[in-house]
């Protein structure tokens, strides 16, 4: 059996993680290995559940100041492990720094979600970096397993003694080595869970979910941080202006991420003072599955995760997309820019909901929910035979 080291950082990867790692588990071809910190928010759960693989606990991640101690936590439980293959996902320095380590352990890397672009954070050049040091790649739409054979060809015609020599072949009639288009790993919970009823949900959070909501979300933008301030007041007001409860996701661990929180604690701890009752309501994290349950309910989506950009299509629903986080992203149809100022949010919430009325549905470029499927016969065939 080969033995396959997956790595999870927080819960912004473990949801497209989750089935991956549960079929990697159950196959009587590989073996299943898991690194997450203690203070991943499912660490718990994946001791409970994970019988059927190993999940190794690394120290807790709480900033970006802790990548030198992720990259010694992982050497040290990836020699102890000596996987077969590493397996990532997607761009966060975390990530990186326990991608690093299995580079320099000589440990195969295969990599999800590569090729994309996020041009308001460094998660792009992360990922790209990633993408550099990874020998299998996963990818979630044809263009963006392009763009990963671009970067890959690129390295190669710049250095003759390249040690992935295979890479040189592509741009002719030949097919992607070791780049496969799977679709996107999140929409797999649509296929293979039931998504919860609003009684169901109802006890995950404090909204009454009987009355209009939107899901809403704002990680500070990493390439420009000295507008992170300006930037969480014009959409903590922009929400306040919106008819509908706002249930707000908090940020991530990325820098910036303490002002955007304790902007949004200021705002909460004015309208306690006042007599206007607040109409956000602020919540840590979500289990996966109950996020998209929630976002069935959703009137729309706004701020700027990648979920806005992914997942909200399969729902329906409109996403506003604000700043630049995600611009370079593939859109939707059903998904609108604007800038992070506050009559530009509102703006395009009101061209979100002339869509919504108007047309209501649209396609999905980023899968059909059978993306954990295709990696699999990739694991159990390709490595496998080798």
């Amino acid at each position: 059996m080969k033995k396959i080291t997956v790595v999870t950082t927080s819960r912004a990867d473990w949801g497209y993680l989750y089935w991956l790692c549960r079929d990697i588990g159950v196959s009587d071809k590989l073996e299943l290995q898991i690194m997450a910190p203690t203070n991943h928010p499912h660490v718990r759960d994946m001791l409970d559940e994970f019988k059927f693989g190993h999940v190794f606990p690394i120290e807790a991640i709480k900033s970006i100041d802790d990548y030198g101690n992720v990259f010694k936590n992982c050497k040290t439980t990836l020699e102890y492990c000596k996987p077969d293959v590493f397996l990532c996902l997607g761009d966060r320095f975390e990530t990186h720094a326990a991608t690093t380590a299995a580079l320099l352990l000589n440990i195969p890397i295969a990599h999800i979600a590569g090729g994309e672009t996020t041009i308001g954070a460094f998660d792009n050049e992360l990922r790209n970096s990633i993408t550099q040091m990874a020998t299998y790649h996963f990818t979630a739409t044809e263009e963006y397993a392009d763009n990963v054979a671009k970067m890959l060809r690129q390295c190669s015609a710049d250095f003759e003694s390249c040690c992935n020599p295979r890479y040189y072949t592509y741009g002719d009639e030949k097919d992607k080595e070791n780049i496969f288009d799977i679709g996107s790993t999140s929409l797999d919970w649509l296929t293979r869970a039931k998504l919860l009823s609003k009684q169901e949900l109802q006890q995950h959070v404090l909204i009454d979910l009987n009355q209009p909501f939107v899901v809403a979300c704002m990680h500070s933008e990493t390439k420009e941080l000295e507008y992170v301030t300006a930037r969480a007041f014009n959409f903590i007001e922009a929400l306040n202006d919106l008819g509908e409860q706002v249930l707000l996701i908090s940020p991530n661990i990325d820098p910036g991420n303490k002002v955007i929180r304790q902007i949004t604690e200021a705002t909460m701890f004015n309208f306690a003072d006042s007599s206007t009752p607040c109409k956000i309501h602020i919540i840590d994290n979500l289990d996966h599955l109950v996020y998209l349950s929630l976002l069935q309910y959703a009137e729309f989506m706004i701020g700027n995760s990648s979920s806005g950009i992914i997942e909200s299509a399969s729902f329906n629903i409109p996403s506003v997309s604000v700043g630049n986080r995600q611009q370079g992203r593939i859109r939707n149809s059903n998904t609108f820019d604007c800038l992070c100022e506050t009559q530009a949010i509102l703006d395009a919430v009101d061209r979100a909901r002339e869509w919504n009325a108007l047309v209501g549905k649209c396609d999905n470029v980023y899968g059909d929910g059978h993306s954990t499927e295709r990696i699999m016969e990739v694991l159990e065939t390709l490595w496998c035979n080798t």
